[in-house]
């Protein structure tokens, strides 16, 4: 699918088998596809000898491949050993990242979970000190393995605007822009949205799409909460965006997943043809 230069992929279902919706991705002609290496299906121990089919089925058919650590890795855990296995956690999707040939990957900030509020508020800057200080051993390995990482936007209680960008300027890294994550965090205020894309500029290097109303992050198809996409969409093309959208759409009816990215190439091509 072309749209200006932007390719259109999407994310498999870590319940359902991998090699499945590998076939879903050549089958409907997507440009790529993101793998979460993530529980149940997609671990990296029954990924791994899947690699080799899954990277040769990719190459022949033109599809590329980004991965995705999965969301609930907490790598700013306060306890030392527990955050050290959440980054052993991430390297081993690392490696089954290189094997299956991602030169991208993408991590959310989501700091930790079920802790007390203090950790979130008062000890805010031990969270970030932590978190960042894995992230510097995660960089390592991608370093060496020539992939880049792609830092999450999720919401305020995970890391603000301000912290995202002081994370992705310091450390030198991209963003990956979650479309719906911020419009949830931003209550659905379209105008915020907005402005929350402006604001991330230049280290946009991927993107994620789905719809909600406002109010929790739904992963609806395109068009059915509350996102105004043509404003979304003007405002990437505004920055010269040009890069890869990943639509997460997870109905289990994939007919909405097909409908969606339909919905986003006619935007763009409305957008391209002004």
């Amino acid at each position: 699918m072309f749209a200006g230069s932007m390719l259109i992929g999407f994310m498999n279902n870590p319940w359902l088998p991998v090699l499945g919706e590998v076939k879903f991705a050549v089958d409907n002609k997507f440009d790529f596809i993101e793998m979460t290496i993530e529980y149940p299906e997609a671990m990296p121990e029954r990924l791994l000898p899947l690699c080799k089919d899954i990277r040769d089925t990719l190459r022949k058919s033109g599809l590329d491949i980004i991965c995705h650590v999965p969301w609930y890795f907490h790598i700013a855990h306060p306890y030392s050993s527990v955050r050290m296995c959440y980054v052993s956690e991430t390297l081993n999707v690392m490696e089954v990242a290189r094997a299956l040939g991602a030169t991208k990957i993408v991590i959310h900030t989501e700091f930790a979970e079920g802790l007390p509020s203090k950790y979130f508020s008062e000890n805010r800057n031990e969270m970030l000190e932590n978190f960042s200080s894995s992230l510097d051993k995660i960089k390592e390995k991608a370093n060496e393995y020539g992939m880049m990482i792609m830092l999450e936007n999720t919401d305020d209680k995970a890391a603000t605007l301000e912290e995202l960008i002081c994370l992705l300027d310091s450390k030198n890294i991209k963003a990956t822009l979650d479309v719906g994550h911020a419009f949830s965090n931003y209550h659905g205020n379209n105008k915020s949205l907005t402005d929350f894309i402006k604001m991330l500029g230049s280290r946009i290097t991927h993107v994620h799409l789905s719809d909600n109303f406002g109010a929790g992050d739904l992963h609806l198809p395109i068009g059915v909460g509350r996102i105004c996409w043509r404003e979304v969409m003007s405002e990437l093309k505004d920055l010269g965006y040009d890069g890869t959208i990943t639509l997460e759409v997870h109905s289990p009816d994939r007919d909405y997943l097909l409908l969606s990215r339909d919905k986003v190439l006619k935007i763009l091509q409305d957008l391209n043809s002004v």
